[in-house]
């Protein structure tokens, strides 16, 4: 994994195609291994080769940044609604988005009734569970939905079907007990964005207990409004 992040990393920064040899001699690899290291990247896209045989870099690493760039703003524009949200409601708020085949946590607010928020910034979670890994799954693609449910049923765990996704996707709502994990519980809507695609999913939650079906549905009406806020701002339409 090191030697790939490095390879990756000496060609950005060359800003122009890189040979085999020269990416071998900056790395100190056998030529050999080399190749089969930029070969192996470039099969996963992160990579690709011009006319020459030259490396440069893949298309994959484009889309990471337009992800990467789009977190960013989204999560400034989402915080001040997410703790508009945890200040009105008590509760911890989180936003996730997708990153390939999961869901990553990238802002959480810690309610005042809650020691600590129910998912960590950073933390990777599996598409299909959780309140935000079904309302995200909802708006994927059909063969993403499929390869996930899929997946989920082999491994023995609870497994959205299309039907519930797609009321999930109707109603821009899903919720989840027990599910992330036992003992906690939470609500999500989905976030809009330019061409409507989802661009992330806003979640409440803590602890079970506190959070029964009704105490959810108390709570929708302000998680998807805060949802739909941050949908119009990220897509300018503040009307």
């Amino acid at each position: 994994m090191t030697k790939a992040v490095h390879a990756i990393d000496l060609i950005a920064r060359a800003h122009l195609p890189v040979r085999l040899g020269d990416v071998a001699e900056a790395l100190g690899m056998p030529k050999s291994s080399a190749h089969r290291l930029l070969t192996e990247l470039a099969a996963h896209d992160m990579l690709r080769r011009d006319d020459t045989g030259r490396f440069l870099l893949g298309p994959r690493l484009l889309s990471w940044g337009v992800a990467a760039e789009l977190s960013y703003d989204l999560r400034g524009i989402a915080e001040p609604h997410m703790r508009q949200l945890s200040h009105a409601s008590g509760e911890s708020v989180n936003l996730h988005v997708i990153q390939a085949d999961h869901r990553v946590c990238i802002a959480a607010i810690r309610g005042a009734e809650n020691l600590f928020p129910p998912v960590s910034v950073g933390e990777a979670l599996p598409l299909g569970i959780g309140a935000s890994g079904k309302v995200l799954l909802a708006f994927c693609s059909e063969p993403l939905q499929d390869q996930v449910i899929a997946s989920l049923s082999a491994a023995g765990g609870p497994a959205p079907t299309r039907e519930q996704l797609r009321v999930i996707r109707t109603n821009r709502w899903a919720t989840s007990i027990d599910e992330q994990r036992l003992g906690l519980s939470a609500g999500a809507s989905v976030i809009i964005g330019p061409g409507g695609r989802a661009l992330g999913a806003l979640a409440i939650g803590g602890d079970v207990d506190r959070f029964p079906p009704d105490r959810l549905e108390d709570l929708r009406t302000a998680v998807v409004s805060s949802a739909q806020a941050i949908s119009a701002q990220v897509t300018g339409r503040t009307g």
